[in-house]
């Protein structure tokens, strides 16, 4: 008698039990998210992380790609200047048609080809933009560029003959988007590239970074009183080059052969892992400011001496402080308090409020060069470099 009660009391706490886990979990997400089951979309970050999250959507990593619309371009239609003369009969014209935003070729004063603006790259230095022609994407030939307030060719592009006809693939999403689903189709031109549009998404969102988070949320949705992460990678866990893996995802290299997506590149993974290591890609001299901040800072001594220095050291993910050099100065500052200058005669202020200009400086890039409407040369695409030295001597 007294075993059929212990096994019905016990019947009767499990079932208590599972109605309340039940309970708790009536209200867990299920995912939508064309990465996998295992991702529940950033949106979802917001309930508990509001303030960072709030700051963050407003971020250049965040808005890297989104769609091209007036409101994305806001500023850059109204100069006099929306165009691009290749010669006295042939031009580029950017218009704002019914359908949305137009880069269109004219010939004669003849339409001779026009697609329209689908996909916007860039927020800070340059805005190029994507059309789409099937399932496939294309460059079109002009760029906004920040630093002369006009438009210009895109990088590389000739400025004397129109060209819409720049593939671009998934490996450039993998720096600039969070996701883009491709398959390899034999064709009669032989194997190409087809993207799923439907799967696209713009910008470097929350799981890009942190790894897919359903668990996280559904948990922490269910034990809202919890204080201890659960179900996602801690930063605070990860070795210093774990930390630097997740930065160098997208900041390590133009030229490096993949093995397989960075897509699927997780927190606590080796980068190393998936790429082809080729020594002419290894080459020192070779760094651009272009995509290699990871390389150049690297190769600073406070990189070497510093053995807890990482990118988060001077920069935070969520905010925006690249053209802040007092800001960032101050990151210098924590480590460097008793600075000294033998050549160089500048009060404290001076020092303390800009270390960068001097010790990082603008330099052009070898990678990416675009040319003006008029201009005979080439102009260069000026980027800070992450080489943290003392340049104009032999030092270095």
């Amino acid at each position: 008698m007294r075993k059929h009660k212990k096994a019905f009391l016990l019947l009767s706490i499990f079932c208590i039990s599972a109605f309340l886990l039940t309970q708790c979990f009536n209200n867990q997400i299920t995912s939508t998210d064309p990465r996998g089951l295992g991702f529940a979309g950033s949106s979802t970050c917001r309930q508990c992380h509001q303030t960072i999250y709030d700051a963050y959507v407003k971020s250049f990593h965040y808005n890297t790609t989104q769609p091209a619309t007036k409101q994305s371009l806001a500023g850059k239609l109204d100069t006099d200047n929306n165009h691009f003369a290749y010669n006295d009969s042939t031009s580029v014209l950017i218009q704002n048609r019914d359908s949305g935003l137009y880069q269109a070729a004219f010939v004669n004063d003849k339409e001779a080809a026009a697609h329209r603006m689908d996909i916007q790259f860039g927020l800070k230095h340059a805005y190029t933009f994507l059309y789409w022609k099937a399932n496939q994407t294309f460059e079109h030939p002009l760029s906004f560029y920040s630093s002369i307030n006009n438009w210009a060719t895109s990088p590389g592009f000739s400025p004397v003959q129109v060209n819409f006809n720049r593939f671009i693939g998934a490996n450039c999403f993998e720096c600039h988007s969070s996701f883009i689903d491709k398959k390899l189709n034999a064709s009669t031109a032989g194997i190409e590239e087809v993207l799923d549009k439907n799967t696209l998404l713009f910008g470097i969102d929350c799981e890009r970074c942190h790894g897919p988070a359903i668990n996280h949320v559904n948990y922490h949705n269910a034990y809202p009183e919890a204080k201890e992460a659960k179900y996602l990678t801690s930063f605070t866990t990860l070795s210093r080059q774990q930390k630097l893996d997740v930065c160098a995802m997208c900041h390590s290299g133009n030229k490096k052969m993949q093995d397989r997506s960075t897509f699927q590149f997780r927190p606590g993974d080796t980068l190393s892992n998936f790429f082809i290591t080729l020594p002419e890609y290894d080459n020192k001299t070779s760094f651009d400011v272009h995509g290699n901040q990871y390389q150049l800072l690297s190769q600073s001594k406070c990189f070497m001496n510093a053995k807890t220095l990482d990118c988060s050291t001077c920069h935070n993910p969520h905010t925006n402080t690249t053209n802040n050099v007092k800001a960032n100065s101050s990151a210098c500052i924590n480590c460097h308090k008793e600075v000294t200058h033998e050549t160089l005669k500048l009060t404290t202020a001076v020092l303390q409020d800009n270390c960068i200009d001097c010790h990082m400086p603008l330099q052009p890039s070898n990678a990416i060069t675009f040319q003006r409407p008029g201009d005979t040369l080439r102009s260069a695409y000026m980027l800070r470099t992450h080489k943290i030295a003392i340049y104009g001597s032999n030092k270095n």
